[in-house]
């Protein structure tokens, strides 16, 4: 079988051509998502300051959840210092190091704080044999007043030994002198800076002299780091003070190192899991349709086939042997470029912010042969079922349908079609009204596809119907007019084929626009009316220290002064049965004179009773969690430490402001630096304004790093901010986007190419090839103008239940120009993909071309 498969397949290769693109680049894309998925469980980088160590000991940086991913926490997971004794008696253990890191910004020669490429971390001195670091100059800080640079950073700074530099932690500088440059540790210092301290000063600089950031464990020459990692995993085991403790080796020390990395891990492993399954349905489908569509166009021998008696099974076997050998060429030759794919997400994604630039994505097999393994076996399947009613029919009836289209669609497919669309709908607006959260975001979204397989299921019938409405003005033109109509008519299921492709790829546009509008329009109106404060202070480092926020208020006519941290918690519920910890954007705030700074737009209760454990929470973060005013419930603060809070308010500006907000002392107490995002002042009266504006001026001319911002520039900032998770998905349907409208091109390619010996047969009886032309013109409009509104039909009732879902309100945030935008761009794309094949058909001599294909 195998042998006459790979004839037919040399024979008509203008329908294998186009499956084999199809499923080429499906393959690559789903090798993609692969990749991410593979990359987020095992990719790293190697530690820097902790290269020497042995075994790293810190903190648990992410939550178990059963049957669920684990989310990472936003914030270090710090130590008890007492744990360093219990290490230190564990069998094998040479030098025990408490490490503690400080975020700072360094001032410059010219009193300007420095922009350093990578973060400046402080340290106490004793940890610099984990690098380890050597003096290059000078010798150790031996009081609170010294300090060791390393040289670059030195260098960066224009200081020297016996120089002293101003160094601050958040807006609080210090002055030290430099006792002595270091020289950086073998594996260099590409993502960091490094300043030592004494161990006490780097104590007093952390905030939290009984706590550590990590313990660095050498050990002694010929221990395995892996028994070594294991036997003091069991002496911790009953010594963690509730502290959640990992132990860490190899490459894994990267990941206590860097918390970016675990965070960007747990991005990808979360965004190729829920996009990796609607780009392989997204595959399939499209896949189906090329294969539908090249069947199609054999029906006639298929039926001959038949007629001659070959039986149900032989006709399987042969499609499927064909789509065998089709699918694994495609499917395997596609997955090399899916590595190349995945790079160039991993860089959009670094441009975004959402990973680190240096991030390397592991390239391992597996998700190349996962892919061709589904490729492959979703192809076949596609084949099976286009095929399965051309080979069960009786061969009389096979061989009539061949020449003429049955005009009648199937009792279960119209059912089954019409039920899919009835789900898409309740998925796109019931799902919205009924039940509020994230669930209702993935509802609305999911529908999209559920609608557009349903109306592939109708889509003949579709065809009919916009045919028969556009057929009068088809006749106006009274031979190519005539022939348009004609042709559409009696053709419906091979223009369904061209429509639906083109109507998902306009749908898809549409809500993918739709979202990213309406999200940064409401983010942007809510951060602009919901800062309400004259002033806002900023850093443009590591944030500003909580003491400015009582030397702000001692300025004359400062009226209120609110300081805002802000950093990310876990809110545990029930999801679907199943235990699920959704990770929401949190703030920090006092509630003093609030409606004086900021406004929140409460909807519930009321947020002068945000003190000690209780929480405020948007509607959006309320309805995926469950909860209510009076409600309690767990919440995992940034640094893990799990406390529970009864809601006092929901409020409606969640997406300018984060989706939970707390107390400001209880947020941050948990946050890694405990320094305060942002300040809001507001003056007694406005007459006072220009005053407080020169006394914050002048106090940012004598603080490092500290920036006065007025409330429209400081929400253009926060905007940014809550904007990625749209453009992160932006990015990843862009993907899908490009494939699908590559499927487009393909399939009006093969379904217009294989028409050249209808082309043929209109020359020989008197047609000319301008009226040939003009023909297809006509059904390209037909084809277009159906896929556009197709795709608008389909791409309405997402667009509604995503707006709804994610602001509460049905209308998205899309103008007349994008429409316009979106249907241009898709008539042109299927005028196009139709009349350059035309042109190119028309160019073979009728006489020739009127024998190929048959």
């Amino acid at each position: 079988m195998f042998d006459i498969a790979w004839s037919t397949i040399k024979n008509r290769k203008g329908g294998f051509i186009a499956a084999f693109i199809a499923l080429f680049c499906g393959s690559a894309v789903v090798t993609a998502c692969g990749v991410l998925f593979v990359s987020g469980l095992e990719s790293g980088v190697s530690p820097e300051r902790y290269a020497a160590a042995t075994v790293m000991v810190g903190g648990k940086q992410s939550k178990d959840v059963r049957e669920n991913f684990d989310p990472h926490y936003a914030e270090r997971v710090t130590l008890p210092a007492g744990l360093t004794g219990t290490v230190a008696k564990v069998p094998g253990v040479k030098t025990v190091v408490a490490d503690r890191s400080v975020e700072m910004s360094i001032e410059g020669t010219k009193g300007r704080t420095v922009a350093l490429d990578n973060p400046l971390y402080g340290h106490g001195w004793s940890s610099a044999p984990l690098a380890p670091f050597r003096l290059a100059e000078g010798h150790e800080p031996r009081s609170s007043q010294e300090a060791v640079l390393d040289g670059e950073l030195a260098r960066r700074a224009g200081v020297g030994l016996g120089d002293t530099a101003r160094i601050a932690t958040g807006t609080t500088p210090a002055s030290y002198k430099v006792v002595g440059i270091a020289s950086p540790p073998p594996s260099g210092l590409d993502r960091q800076s490094a300043a030592f301290f004494t161990d006490q000063r780097a104590g007093e600089l952390s905030q939290r002299p009984d706590r550590l950031t990590t313990i660095g464990v050498i050990g002694e020459p010929g221990t395995s780091a892996g028994d070594l990692a294991g036997r003091i995993n069991e002496a911790l085991s009953g010594a963690k003070d509730g502290t959640e403790v990992a132990v860490y080796t190899g490459t894994q020390i990267g990941d206590v190192e860097f918390l970016d990395m675990g965070q960007s891990r747990g991005f990808l492993i979360g965004l190729s899991a829920s996009f990796g399954g609607t780009a392989l349905a997204v595959v399939i489908f499209v896949v189906s349709s090329t294969l539908g569509l090249a069947i199609h166009q054999r029906r006639r021998e298929l039926a001959m086939l038949r007629a001659i008696a070959a039986t149900p099974r032989q006709i399987h076997s042969l499609i499927g042997s064909e789509i065998l050998l089709v699918a694994t060429v495609g499917a395997v030759l596609g997955a090399a470029p899916g590595f190349l794919v995945a790079g160039e997400l991993r860089d959009a994604f670094a441009t975004i912010g959402v990973l680190p630039p240096d991030f390397e994505l592991s390239l391992k097999p597996y998700p190349a042969i996962a892919s061709v393994i589904l490729c492959v076996f979703g192809a076949r399947l596609a084949g099976f079922i286009a095929a399965y009613r051309t080979a069960r029919i009786k061969p009389v009836e096979a061989l009539s349908e061949s020449q003429v289209e049955p005009p009648a669609l199937g009792r279960v497919r119209m059912n089954i079609g019409r039920g899919l669309i009835l789900l898409g709908l309740c998925a796109a607006i019931v799902t919205p009204m009924t039940i509020p959260g994230q669930l209702a975001i993935a509802g609305a979204a999911g529908s999209l596809l559920i609608l557009m397989v349903g109306m592939a299921l109708l889509g003949p019938k579709l065809v009919q119907l916009a045919t028969a409405v556009m057929s009068p003005f088809l006749r106006w033109s009274r031979v190519s007019g005539y022939l348009a109509a004609a042709n559409t008519n009696a053709n419906s299921r091979r223009l369904s084929s061209a429509v639906i492709p083109l109507a998902l790829g306009a749908a898809m546009a549409l809500m993918q626009l739709s979202t990213l509008s309406t999200v940064e329009a409401t983010a942007k109106q809510q951060a602009a009316t919901g800062v309400v404060s004259d002033y806002v202070l900023t850093s443009d480092a590591t944030g500003l220290s909580p003491q400015l926020t009582a030397a702000v208020r001692e300025v004359p006519e400062v009226g209120t002064a609110t300081p805002v941290v802000r950093s990310q918690v876990l809110i545990n519920h029930i999801e679907v049965d199943k235990p699920a910890a959704a990770p929401f954007a949190a703030q920090g705030i006092e509630t003093k004179n609030l409606g004086r700074t900021l406004d929140l737009d409460v909807q519930e209760g009321s947020l002068n009773e945000l003190r000690g454990d209780t929480v405020a929470l948007s509607w959006m973060a309320a309805g995926t969690a469950g909860l209510g005013v009076g409600d309690s419930t767990e919440i995992n603060l940034g640094d893990g430490t799990l406390k529970k809070f009864t809601v006092v308010a929901i409020y409606g500006n969640g997406l300018g402001f984060g989706d939970v907000t707390l107390p400001h002392d209880v947020l941050s107490r948990h946050t890694t630096n405990q320094l305060d995002t942002a300040l809001l002042v507001t003056a007694k009266n406005p007459g006072a304004r220009a005053q407080v504006q020169s006394a914050l001026d002048k106090l940012a001319k004598d603080t490092p790093t500290l920036q006065v911002q007025s409330p429209s520039d400081f929400a253009a900032v926060q905007q940014g901010q809550f904007a990625k998770q749209s453009w992160t998905n932006l990015i990843a349907n862009a993907l899908l986007l490009l494939y699908v409208l590559i499927a487009v091109v393909n399939t009006l390619v093969m379904a217009t190419t294989a028409r050249s010996r209808e082309f043929a047969m209109l020359r020989l009886i008197g047609t000319s090839k301008r009226q040939t032309r003009r023909m297809m013109f006509m059904e390209s409009w037909v084809v277009v103008v159906t896929a556009i509104v197709v795709g608008a039909i389909i791409a309405i009732p997402p667009t509604i239940g995503s707006s709804l879902a994610m602001t509460g309100q049905p209308v998205p945030a899309l103008t007349t120009l994008h429409w316009a935008g979106i249907a241009a761009f898709t008539a042109v794309l299927g005028w196009l993909s139709i009349s350059i094949p035309t042109r190119s058909a028309l160019r073979t001599r009728p006489i020739e071309a009127v024998y190929t294909g048959e």
